[in-house]
């Protein structure tokens, strides 16, 4: 099958936003690549009616892409280019035409979730019927692996695959998520073979083999343990506690987070030594292992994390690079300190330490 794609902009020059891209990603990861994508201003009536008449000689399915205000002027250039068209789904202020040579498929991208819920709910179903073919995914989710690495591994992947699979990866703050997709007519063995590989390339970075985020599957862990966590932060400034928080039940895992930001603050709330902060400074692995171990002390949890670092943009007067830091993990029976040195803005060293503390306290409650 061949897939076009006409998104319709208020101006020619316009950047495609957030929600463009989701709608776009959504169908890939659905297994419908697409073969073309056109951008053209929703206003020109004719520029738009001829490129629909072009693709529909060439093309099986054309999804086109509206904001929501714009979906009305949409939907008539494709009735009228429907010739007999029926609509098959009303859903989400879009619709599906199938028609006698090709399927139109039009679609909101005004709110991201909308859209996607759309692709996913309307517009696949409708494709896997037509076709007779259902798509499975597979989704493998990492932290910490080596970049050129995973590209030689996922390299590997697709060509086994070849064209009966592929293989979509992303990479964010050193997280990388690879999802494998492939059609009923795909043997099992050949997927079981892809995702063999992947896990072998990957090894002992992965945390998850479905769609579970990181503090999901860390939450999901304590409990299954009947573990209790606390983290102190410096750095990461409260980021690992939001991350965990955010999950639904952590209450029941979650006793406390201290954002210890200050020298002071890491003496008084968590018991560091000042001879420690004097002498070998804040940024530092003794330091974060004294963090950790004053919330072991506490007895009120069974894991502890701790973060210090450098997010920049410049250094402080212990000349240590930005993007330093230590993170300690621990138990009352061991606590193991592990050093970093992240590239990147603020942000995105702040956030890949936040990635590195969640995964460092699942790998290490998983081998309890």
């Amino acid at each position: 099958m061949k897939n076009a794609c006409i998104v319709l902009k208020k101006s020619v020059n316009a950047a495609p936003d957030a929600g463009v891209n989701a709608v776009l990603d959504e169908l890939f990861l659905g297994g419908y690549a697409l073969d073309e994508i056109r951008f053209l201003p929703q206003s020109d009536e004719k520029k738009v009616i001829h490129a629909l008449t072009a693709l529909k000689t060439e093309y099986d399915n054309i999804f086109v892409l509206a904001e929501k205000a714009a979906l009305p002027v949409a939907k008539s250039y494709l009735s009228s280019e429907g010739e007999s068209a029926q609509a098959y789904a009303e859903f989400a202020n879009a619709v599906v035409y199938d028609g006698k040579k090709s399927s139109l498929l039009l679609c909101s991208t005004d709110q991201t979730e909308t859209g996607t819920q759309y692709i996913r709910n309307a517009c696949i179903p409708f494709l896997q019927k037509k076709y007779g073919l259902r798509f499975d995914k597979i989704v493998l989710r990492a932290v910490g692996a080596n970049s050129a690495h995973v590209e030689q591994t996922l390299s590997e992947a697709k060509r086994m695959g070849g064209n009966a699979i592929s293989c979509a990866h992303t990479r964010k703050y050193d997280e990388d998520i690879v999802e494998i997709t492939y059609d009923s007519n795909t043997p099992k063995m050949l997927a079981d073979d892809v995702l063999r590989m992947l896990a072998e390339g990957f090894g002992d970075t992965i945390y998850a083999l479905d769609n579970t985020t990181l503090e999901n599957q860390l939450v999901s862990l304590l409990k299954v343990r009947g573990k209790r966590l606390s983290v102190a932060e410096s750095f990461t400034g409260g980021g690992v506690a939001r991350r965990i928080v955010s999950v639904p039940g952590a209450s029941e895992v979650y006793f406390e987070g201290l954002n210890t930001y200050n020298e002071g603050s890491k003496i008084k709330r968590l018991g560091v030594s000042a001879y420690t902060l004097g002498t070998v400074g804040a940024v530092s692995e003794k330091t974060a292992y004294e963090m950790a171990l004053g919330l072991l002390n506490t007895g009120d949890c069974d894991i502890a994390v701790s973060t210090t670092g450098l997010a920049g943009p410049k250094s402080d007067r212990s000349n240590l690079p930005v993007g330093y830091c230590c993170i300690a993990v621990g138990t009352k029976e061991r606590i193991c300190v592990y050093q970093y040195k992240f590239d990147g803005s603020r942000e995105e060293i702040t956030e890949k330490a936040i990635n590195y503390a969640l995964f460092l306290a699942y790998r290490q409650l998983k081998n309890i």
